[in-house]
């Protein structure tokens, strides 16, 4: 049975991530947020017989929805159709709220896209995270097989089946001061 583990990009996040693999058939994809929105056509192909999916609390990405929708700050126009855009007109007063929300809207996508599978979601709380490593400011692009090595342990890492499925997630890395490490992918 193929597993699919979605989680965000966030640098706190990667142990846990690689705590839940138990096959090298194990699908890894990360992104900003764990955002289920931007990735809808691409997991449609894939037959997977369980997904976990782990957003977070504490996330950029949510942080920067909250200030789109909250304070108006502009984003980039990508960034909104791929993000924030999912969650204008939605309830929420704090961004604890957003952060569950965002889990609430993801864990129904998922069902609707795997309607035969075991859904799985967790919200991580990083401040119960006990091992947070060093944060570097890089990123790795990274295929949904590669696994994580000490190396790049403590980088945000973004998964996915191809560049063109993560663009804005590159561009939030590129606002967060990120340099790009390594890349696997192709467009």
């Amino acid at each position: 049975m193929v597993r699919l583990i979605i989680s965000c990009m966030d640098y706190r996040l990667s142990q846990e991530v690689m705590n839940r693999v138990k096959s090298e058939n194990d699908i890894i994809i990360r992104n900003a947020g764990a955002n289920i929105y931007e990735l809808k056509g691409r997991l449609k192909g894939i037959n997977v017989g369980e997904v976990i999916f782990l957003p977070h609390t504490d996330c950029a990405a949510m942080k920067l929805v909250n200030s789109a929708i909250k304070d108006g700050k502009e984003v980039d126009k990508e960034i909104e159709d791929m993000l924030v855009s999912q969650f204008r007109g939605k309830e929420f007063s704090s961004l604890q709220e957003l952060e569950k929300l965002n889990a609430e809207i993801g864990e129904k996508m998922l069902k609707e896209i795997f309607p035969n599978a075991k859904i799985t979601t967790e919200l991580i709380d990083v401040n119960k995270i006990i091992k947070i490593p060093q944060k570097k400011t890089r990123y790795y692009l990274l295929k949904p097989q590669t696994r994580y090595n000490e190396e790049i342990i403590g980088s945000y890492i973004i998964q996915a089946f191809s560049k063109e499925d993560v663009t804005a997630d590159i561009k939030i890395a590129e606002s967060l001061g990120l340099k790009l490490e390594k890349s696997e992918l192709d467009y």
